[in-house]
C-alpha cells in the first residue's frame, strides 16, 4: 500500500493533496466539507483590510457551461479577497478553522496581503496568525486583480507586487523577519519573469513558493450583445486547459530554486496532481475544480494518487517527485535538422490490425496528406504532402497510427511520452 504521507517546509504532512486559497478555507463549515475528503492541507481565504475587496459583486461567479460542452469546467469570477472583517475571522473563524484542521490532522496555511510594496501593512497579520497557532503563511500577492481602484493608495496592490523581483524581495524579507514560521510568496502567472521574482523570494529568505493563482478573464454573450457577468476583466478560470500554461510556469520556478513550490491551476484529476508532483511540487492543490465538479472530487484525487503509485510500484511520493525537473529545457534546445528535409524522414505508419478506416486522421491531416482509398485496409499517406507532424497519432481513437523513421522503421513516437532524438 502507497504511503502518502510527505512533509512541507518541514511541517509533516498525510498526504500531498490540498485546496489553494478559496472560500473553501475561509470558513470553518465550508472547509469541514473539505478535510472530511481526507486531504492533507488548506489554505484559508485570503484576509486583508483594504477597502474594496471585501465587497464583491453579487452574483459573482459565472458559469460558462451553457456556452459548449467545451467549457463545462470554465468560469469567470469577480470575487476578491475575504468579506468577512479581519477581527471578525481572526477571533471568531480562525480558531475554529484551526480546531477542525487538527481534528482531521490536516495542516491549515493562512493568507494575507498587505499594501503592496508597503511591508508594514503585511507584518501585522503575520504575527497575529503566528500567535494563533497557524503553522505557515501565504503571501497572497492580489491575483488576476491587478489593482482594485478603491483609492489611489492602493494601487501598487495586487499583480504588480508579483512581477517585480526587487519589490518582492523587499516584501518577502520583511515578512520573514518578523516572525518564526515558514513564509511562502504566492505567484501570480501574468509575470512574466518567473524565474527572476523565484529567485528574488528565495534569496529573501521565504521557505516556499506557491504557484499559480488565477489568470485574467472576460467573456461576451453574443446573444445579448454584452458582457457576460461583471463588464470588466476578471478572474479567469479555464478548467483543466489552464494546467498547460500553468504547468509551464511552475516548470520555470521548479528548475530554478531549491526552495519547495505548492503547485497548482487546472487540477481536476489524480493524475494532475501527480504532473505538479513529477514537476517538482512538494505538494499539489486544486481549487476551481471543487467549486465546478463538487467537494468529493478531493477524495477522488487522493484515492486516485493511492492507486497511482500502488500500480507504478511507488513506495513514497518522493519516489517520482521530481523527475522531469532535469529533463526540462527550452525549445531552441532541442536536437533538429539543420534544414528540414523536402520529403519528411518521420511518417505516419498504421496499424492494420487497429485501423477502422474511421476517416478522422483524413478529415485532420492539416497537409492534406492522407487519404482513404476504397478496398484499402490502412490509410494512405501522401510522402509529397506529409510534415511527419504527429497530428494524426494523437487523433485517432484507436491508437493506431505512430511516427516511424521511413529508411530504419525506428519508432519516433507512438503518442505517449518524450519523442525520440532522433537528429541526434
Amino acid at each position: 500500500m502507497a504511503n502518502l504521507h510527505t512533509e512541507f517546509c518541514g511541517i509533516p504532512i498525510k498526504n500531498p493533496i490540498g485546496v489553494t486559497s478559496c472560500d473553501f478555507g475561509g470558513h470553518e463549515r465550508l472547509l469541514r466539507r473539505c478535510v472530511e475528503q481526507g486531504i492533507g492541507w488548506i489554505i484559508g481565504k485570503t484576509v486583508h483590510e483594504i477597502d474594496g475587496p471585501h465587497r464583491w459583486p453579487r452574483p459573482y461567479f459565472y458559469s460558462l457551461r451553457r456556452f459548449g460542452k467545451d467549457l463545462k469546467d470554465a468560469w469567470v469570477c469577480s470575487q476578491m479577497f475575504h468579506n468577512m472583517p479581519y477581527r471578525k475571522w481572526l477571533n471568531e473563524e480562525l480558531p475554529k478553522c484551526l480546531e477542525t484542521c487538527q481534528e482531521f490532522d490536516v495542516l491549515f496555511i493562512g493568507s494575507c496581503s498587505g499594501i503592496g510594496a508597503d511591508a508594514d501593512t503585511w507584518i501585522p497579520f503575520l504575527k497575529d496568525m503566528a500567535a494563533a497557532g497557524v503553522k505557515m503563511v501565504e503571501l497572497d500577492t492580489g491575483g488576476p486583480h491587478a489593482t482594485f481602484g478603491a483609492v489611489a493608495a492602493h494601487k501598487a496592490v495586487g499583480a504588480p507586487l508579483a512581477m517585480d523581483p526587487d519589490t518582492a524581495y523587499k516584501v518577502t524579507k520583511a515578512c520573514v523577519e518578523a516572525v518564526d514560521i515558514p513564509i511562502m510568496f504566492k505567484m501570480t502567472p501574468q509575470c512574466v519573469n518567473m524565474a527572476g521574482v523565484a529567485l528574488a523570494v528565495e534569496k529573501a529568505g521565504a521557505a516556499a513558493i506557491s504557484a499559480n493563482n488565477a489568470f485574467y478573464g472576460c467573456w461576451i454573450d453574443h446573444e445579448t450583445g454584452t458582457f457576460f457577468g461583471v463588464p470588466s476583466s476578471m478572474g479567469g478560470l479555464i478548467g483543466r486547459p489552464w494546467q498547460l500554461f500553468s504547468l509551464a510556469k511552475v516548470m520555470e520556478i521548479t528548475a530554478t530554486v531549491k526552495i519547495p513550490v505548492l503547485g497548482g491551476g487546472g487540477s481536476f484529476t489524480y493524475d494532475d496532481c501527480v504532473r505538479y508532483l513529477m514537476a517538482g511540487c512538494g505538494v499539489a492543490g486544486l481549487c476551481s475544480s471543487v467549486y465546478s465538479r463538487g467537494v468529493g472530487v478531493l477524495e477522488e484525487c487522493v484515492n486516485g494518487l493511492a492507486q497511482f503509485m500502488d500500480r507504478k510500484g511507488y513506495s513514497s511520493v518522493d519516489d517520482f517527485r521530481g523527475c522531469v525537473v532535469k529533463q526540462f529545457q527550452y525549445l531552441r534546445e532541442w536536437n533538429r535538422e539543420a534544414q528540414m528535409a523536402g520529403l519528411t524522414p518521420i511518417i505516419p505508419e498504421f496499424n492494420k490490425d487497429k485501423c477502422t478506416m474511421c476517416g478522422i486522421c483524413q478529415k485532420l491531416c492539416p497537409y492534406g496528406a492522407i487519404s482513404l482509398k476504397s478496398g484499402s485496409s490502412i490509410p494512405e499517406v501522401n510522402r509529397e504532402h506529409c510534415f511527419g507532424c504527429g497530428w494524426c497519432v494523437g487523433h485517432c481513437p484507436q491508437e493506431a497510427i505512430r511516427c516511424v523513421h521511413i529508411n530504419t522503421g525506428e519508432l519516433i513516437w507512438n503518442g505517449y511520452g518524450t519523442i525520440k532524438d532522433w537528429v541526434k
